[in-house]
């Protein structure tokens, strides 16, 4: 990859990191970069038990799955998340959306409604504000109902509910194109 990229992409970070919080989690912002780009971090790196180096992506999967867990408070009931953790998980779900990533993916796929009928109004204003996060996230959004052949018949009372709150938070054009995800 070349470095131009790699810096593009760490400065993308480091904006989308300050939209988050004046005092950001490096750790958090490296599994990111590393994840988005592909990029295998040395810390991944094991030996066999004839010492001979290989990159364990095993490893790597269960930190990037962590912060899957550490954001979407998962094992919580509580799912009352702050700004900064809802940007974070709203961007963890781009990047596996981005990255094809079928396991996260799925967890977005059963979580985000509930999450979203808990913080309403907190993820409209991230998507308004990052709005390259609003694809993915109505995305996720339509994908709910059906998935797993579950929440079929509460597609058309989250439309009834939701669909003028998405068409003001993002503008008529951007409200469609999500409404349209979730149709």
């Amino acid at each position: 990859m070349s470095k131009f990229l790699r810096l593009s992409f760490t400065l993308f970070f480091l904006v989308f990191e300050s939209a988050c919080a004046s005092n950001p989690s490096s750790v958090d912002s490296d599994v990111m970069i590393n994840r988005i780009l592909h990029i295998d971090s040395e810390k991944f790196v094991s030996k066999t038990s004839e010492g001979e180096p290989f990159y364990n992506s095993l490893m790597e999967y269960k930190e990037w799955e962590s912060l899957y867990i550490k954001y979407s408070r998962y094992d919580s009931d509580d799912k009352n998340l702050t700004e900064i953790e809802m940007k974070k998980l709203l961007f963890i779900g781009y990047i596996s959306r981005l990255n094809s990533d079928a396991a996260i993916s799925q967890s977005f796929s059963s979580d985000l409604v509930p999450i979203f009928n808990q913080n309403k109004s907190l993820v409209l204003n991230v998507i308004s504000e990052l709005k390259f996060l609003m694809p993915s996230t109505c995305y996720f959004f339509g994908n709910y109902f059906g998935f797993e052949g579950k929440n079929l018949e509460k597609k058309q009372d989250f439309l009834d509910k939701n669909s003028s709150l998405l068409v003001k938070a993002l503008g008529k054009y951007d409200g469609e194109v999500c409404l349209e995800s979730i149709r």
